[in-house]
């Protein structure tokens, strides 16, 4: 054990310094890397809250401006429905009523043209 002891305490003086003095370089730069790829996805995670900002802001307006092209106001009240319940619907006629109805019209349409001329003439 003694030779083995020597030859690691040997090998330890000789090159540990170097070694130590690499590990902690490459801890440096591991860190280093770490710390830039953080910051490199803050700030892609920023830039893309502000584009979603900036789309939903687009959409906004233009929703609003083919509401008004349609003519849909959202901030509009819904009025009350209408009711229908005491509407009652005119009788049916049938086609000889229709027909009498036609010709009562254009009776009552020729006496009143007559009565026009016979204003006119007097």
């Amino acid at each position: 054990m003694g030779v083995a002891e020597s030859i690691r305490g040997f090998w330890d003086d000789l090159f540990y310094s170097a070694l130590v003095q690499r590990l902690e370089t490459d801890l440096m730069r591991a860190i280093s890397d770490a710390q830039q790829l953080r910051q490199d996805k803050d700030s892609v995670i920023a830039d893309l809250r502000m584009e979603k900002t900036l789309l939903t802001a687009k959409v906004t307006m233009y929703e609003q401006n083919i509401n008004q092209r349609v003519g849909i106001d959202p901030t509009r009240v819904r009025s009350e429905k209408p009711s229908f319940a005491s509407f009652k619907n005119p009788p049916v006629m049938t086609t000889w009523q229709k027909e009498q109805a036609d010709h009562n019209a254009q009776i009552d349409k020729e006496l009143a043209e007559e009565a026009a001329t016979a204003a006119t003439k007097v």
